[in-house]
Parts: structure tokens; C-alpha cells; sequence
């Protein structure tokens, strides 16, 4: 080094704090999206967490159900969350409408065991949101999944233990599963949106399974049930991709 140089300076992402590293080259992460308070108050904290968000919206069951002017609760909350968080959240929402894996857990079963819709349409879902990760090498996916809920409104699907056998599933693929606000309250959730400029008011449909008291056991013989439909589904779905490459 000639005499008065300076050293060179050290790459800044080694320079912050560790704490602002994180926001230098952000992971993708998938939110699985309803543009319900819970769903939208995820998306919060997984930017918080320092993740880049792409939203994801299954219609496992039915079209959005839209307002005079054509928008639907996914449309109206997804405008106010990139409006206030712009160059965060990818433009473009997937959306995905195949009822396909619904009918095989559920409908084509009814008279064969004990269907548990809940835990069905929510491991349709998931596979989906798997398939599209592994397609674009994303690691991460993230849900609304709330313990008020689980309690409340007797969601099973969104209670602890088949929040941990999701993430278990999910992690037979490389992909990490995170439930930012399933231990905050109805307020605290609130409060969140409310301080980013989100309206907090309910703009989803309720769902047709809530208040509905399902038995533990059952519902635990239905998911180990079908759990081998999933993986089968997803081996599938992947094959018939490389055949379109």
C-alpha cells in the first residue's frame, strides 16, 4: 500500500449493527394471505423481521367476494399495505384457484371417515404455498394463524399443536414456518395496524367453520390420514413441471 493510502473500507453490511444487517439483502418470504386483520398484521411483522413479502392467496374454496367497485378484501388491504410500505411488498399477489387437493381430502371422503374441513382446506392451502416455494426457490412462509382465534372462535387449525405439525410438514421441504402473531391479542393486533396506517376494521368473510367445537383425536387421525395425500399431491405436481420445462 503506497504511503497515505487509505485502507479500504469494509463492506457496510459488516459495518452495521446486526440488528440493520438483516435489511442489506432480505429473504423472500410467502404470506399466506385472506386480507383479514390477522393475515395483514403477519405481513407487518414479517417486514419488521427484515423479509421482503410476496403475497399468496389460495381460493381453495370459492372466488374473493368483491365490493361495488370490484375490489375484494385481499385487493383493499394489499393496496394499503404497499402504499405504506412500498418497495417491501411485491406488486403482484399470486393467486391460486385449484379446488383439486380439496376434493381429494375432503368432498371424495365424506362417507369414508372423519373429514375435518378446517385441517382439509388448510393443508390444501399449504400444499399449494409448498409447490410455489419450491418453483421459486423461496424458504420461507409465513400465516396469520392467531391464538385469540384458536380460543375464541375455535379455529383447531389455528391452535398450537397443528400449528407445530404444519411446521413440521413444511420443514420436510426446506421451508421454515413462522407465525408472527399467534400470541397477540385481538387489541394487540389491532394496535399494530392501526399505528402503520392499516385499517383494522374485518373485511374478510367469516369462515363457515368457526364456532364449530371439533374433537381433538379425530381431528389427529384425520391430518395423519392426510398427510400421505399431500406429500403424494406435491411429488406429483413437481413431476408434471419438470415435463413442462
Amino acid at each position: 500500500m503506497f504511503l497515505g493510502a487509505t485502507k479500504p473500507l469494509k463492506k457496510l453490511d459488516t459495518i452495521l449493527p446486526k440488528r440493520y444487517r438483516k435489511y442489506m439483502n432480505p429473504q423472500k418470504t410467502l404470506v399466506l394471505f385472506s386480507g383479514g386483520r390477522d393475515s395483514s398484521c403477519a405481513v407487518i411483522e414479517m417486514l419488521r423481521a427484515g423479509y421482503f413479502v410476496r403475497l399468496f392467496t389460495c381460493q381453495a374454496v370459492s372466488s374473493e367476494t368483491t365490493g361495488p367497485k370490484g375490489d375484494s378484501a385481499p385487493d383493499i388491504r394489499q393496496k394499503e399495505l404497499i402504499t405504506n410500505f412500498p418497495n417491501k411488498i411485491d406488486a403482484e399477489r399470486v393467486i391460486r384457484k385449484d379446488a383439486y387437493l380439496i376434493r381429494k381430502l375432503a368432498i371424495s371422503r365424506t362417507n369414508k371417515t372423519h373429514v375435518v374441513y378446517p385441517i382439509a382446506i388448510a393443508l390444501a392451502i399449504h400444499s399449494e404455498a409448498i409447490l410455489y416455494c419450491l418453483k421459486n426457490n423461496i424458504k420461507n412462509i409465513a400465516c396469520g394463524y392467531s391464538g385469540y382465534q384458536s380460543k375464541e372462535d375455535r379455529y383447531i387449525e389455528q391452535s398450537t399443536d397443528f400449528f407445530e405439525l404444519m411446521k413440521s410438514f413444511l420443514k420436510e421441504y426446506g421451508i421454515e414456518y413462522h407465525a408472527p402473531v399467534i400470541n397477540k391479542t385481538k387489541k394487540e393486533i389491532n394496535d399494530i395496524l392501526e399505528q402503520c396506517n392499516i385499517e383494522s376494521s374485518s373485511l374478510e368473510n367469516k369462515s363457515i367453520f368457526g364456532d364449530i367445537e371439533f374433537d381433538t383425536n379425530k381431528a389427529l387421525e384425520f391430518w395423519n390420514e392426510s398427510i400421505p395425500v399431500c406429500r403424494d399431491y406435491i411429488s406429483k405436481m413437481q413431476s408434471f413441471d419438470i415435463i413442462k420445462e
